[in-house]
């Protein structure tokens, strides 16, 4: 069965976004996608394909064999690929572990931006910086995302 068309993604997503850590299980779930964690090999981060299952018709897998912080990343990545992209997604996006593609390097770049920013939401970022005092452990931590990726989003607040 597919998705009803009129649910804004968008609208999905800024539900899930009002604490942290998001809960990317729960937009998954009301977008209609179908969520299987699995080994995937070491090459290979996670990957959207149309399989015609659960209610939206894509499947999301995920490398259970990677670091929680990176299946959360992937996660909200392959996400990104469906509000994005849904149109191009045929057989499947398959993503390496550097997040490279079948898809071009520009919609690459947008589906990690969008992982970005639901996974660590710019006002929520703001808001727990200055009551944490900008301890980047404490926030990645507390966004369940890596140190590093955390240091990026900060690095793009002061820009």
């Amino acid at each position: 069965m597919m998705q009803d068309n009129t649910i804004d993604p968008f609208e999905v997503i800024a539900r899930y976004q009002r604490m942290p850590p998001v809960q990317l299980d729960l937009i998954a779930s009301e977008l209609g996608l179908r969520v299987v964690n699995l080994p995937l090999g070491n090459e290979i981060a996670g990957q959207i394909m149309r399989d015609g299952r659960g209610r939206s018709g894509y499947s999301i897998l995920i490398n259970s064999t990677q670091h929680p912080n990176r299946q959360r990343f992937t996660f909200a990545h392959e996400i990104a690929h469906f509000v994005l992209h849904r149109d191009l997604i045929e057989s499947g996006i398959v993503d390496d572990t550097m997040y490279r593609s079948s898809l071009s390097s520009f919609y690459e770049v947008q589906a990690n931006k969008l992982a970005a920013d639901i996974l660590m939401p710019i006002r929520l970022v703001k808001k727990y910086r200055d009551s944490l005092g900008g301890d980047v452990a404490a926030l990645a931590k507390k966004f369940q995302v890596s140190q590093a990726s955390m240091q990026i989003r900060l690095d793009g607040l002061r820009g």
